[in-house]
């Protein structure tokens, strides 16, 4: 439903309701759109799947039987994972790099109103200091779907997390999805060493709604005597929660005592 801002009367959309992000196609179909929408807790990776819960450190040769829980152990790690909703590709793509010209041809099943990859001169981003592993041209996803969340809450655009793997880096964003609603593209920088096949459901960018909130902020250099005590008190719990039989370390105490269960349905 069409509305009228009051304190800059701009005509918009009514935002999303309460506790909902809408993710709308717009001027295609989803059989022809270059990317797709999936959630977090649908999009673990491989890697992190194929992680056991300890591995053996090679080199200790005091002790050559000694293993380490992996992060596979680390929920921050899983949480941030599963944070949100990605777009991912919705079919393969291949980007060839010309060394002649410093940037990429790009070739795949494209959509005639929508060409998936735009390509802008690096000018475009200014002094934006980075690494020579990327070629000299900005690139852009191009995206069919407006983001639309409730009123007081925004969009986090950022490269998928924890991906430095992948041959692309996604620049970050923060969008107000409450009150624009056009599609969102994703400007991203393609490393000069890749050339290749980005196959269907790769992660291009990660999509995270937060409630808009004015913060203030403390920096304190020296806690309270009270805090200190506290704080030693509950390091000593901690520990010892992460003792098992035979003082065996088990792990998995931050899941099982502090952690909140985030979801995104």
């Amino acid at each position: 439903m069409i509305q009228m801002f009051k304190n800059n009367k701009k005509l918009s959309i009514a935002p999303a309701e309460d506790n909902t992000i809408e993710f709308l196609l717009t001027d295609t179909d989803v059989t022809t759109s270059p990317v797709n929408i999936v959630r977090g807790i649908d999009n673990i990776p491989d890697w992190y799947k194929n992680l056991t819960i300890r591995t053996p450190i090679i080199g200790d040769i005091q002790n050559p039987e000694r293993t380490e829980f992996t992060i596979k152990r680390c929920i921050p790690v899983l949480d941030v994972l599963t944070l949100g909703y990605y777009i991912v590709t919705a079919r393969d793509y291949t980007f060839t790099y010309d060394e002649k010209k410093g940037c990429h041809t790009i070739s795949g099943a494209f959509n005639t109103n929508y060409q998936p990859v735009t390509m802008h001169p690096i000018e475009q981003l200014g002094g934006m200091p980075f690494s020579s592993e990327y070629c000299v041209f900005a690139y852009k996803w191009t995206n069919p779907y407006v983001i639309k969340t409730p009123a007081g809450y925004s969009t986090l655009i950022s490269h998928p997390a924890n991906a430095p793997y992948l041959p692309f880096y996604t620049l970050g964003g923060v969008v107000d999805t409450d009150s624009y609603f056009r599609p969102i593209n994703f400007p991203f920088l393609v490393k000069n060493t890749f050339s290749g096949i980005l196959p269907a459901g790769t992660p291009i960018a990660q999509i995270t709604p937060f409630k808009r909130d004015e913060w203030s902020s403390k920096i304190i250099t020296k806690p309270s005597d009270e805090f200190k005590v506290s704080q030693n008190l509950l390091t000593e719990q901690y520990e010892k929660d992460r003792q098992g039989p035979g003082g065996k370390e088990v792990g998995g105490v931050y899941k099982k005592l502090y952690r909140t269960k985030k979801r995104y349905l």
